[in-house]
């Protein structure tokens, strides 16, 4: 089953090198058929030419650009649309969530016939790390959990 990961990118250019490193690290062994779909919310930074190096010498890493609406809904559902993979993931592009636990997911996908998998930070067991207060509490009060 070729799992699809799909990453909504806006001005990353800090952040996205590492998180595909990280992420081909994991993937190339764990998981045979994979591939990694980065949305180019049109950024303005340098994100775009980054993309285009890593899809250049990655054949696993591809990128599209969202020219519109934008914003991460609408990254998500472009990535969403145009993922071939028969089962799908979406990853943050600053590294936040540990693609270790993509593995995991995947895996319990596979093993226990299921349709999707959701994992939280803020379930028992989660983890939660440099997350703002405020951001956080809304979180908590928008989740009805406050």
């Amino acid at each position: 089953m070729k799992l699809n990961v799909v990453i909504p990118a806006y001005n990353e250019e800090g952040s996205i090198s590492q998180t595909l490193e990280e992420l081909l690290k994991i993937l190339k062994i764990e998981i045979k058929d994979f591939e990694i779909l980065v949305v180019n919310d049109n950024s303005k930074d340098s994100s775009l030419d980054i993309l285009k190096e890593w899809s250049e010498k990655e054949s696993s890493v591809r990128y599209i650009t969202n020219h519109g609406p934008n914003g991460f809904g609408f990254a998500v559902r472009c990535g969403l649309e145009n993922a071939s993979g028969d089962c799908v993931a979406i990853m943050m592009a600053d590294l936040s969530d540990d693609p270790e636990d993509l593995v995991k997911y995947y895996r319990i996908m596979i093993e226990k016939e299921v349709d999707c998998v959701f994992g939280s930070r803020f379930i028992k067991g989660g983890k939660v790390y440099d997350y703002p207060r405020v951001k956080k509490i809304l979180n908590r009060f928008f989740k009805g959990r406050f």
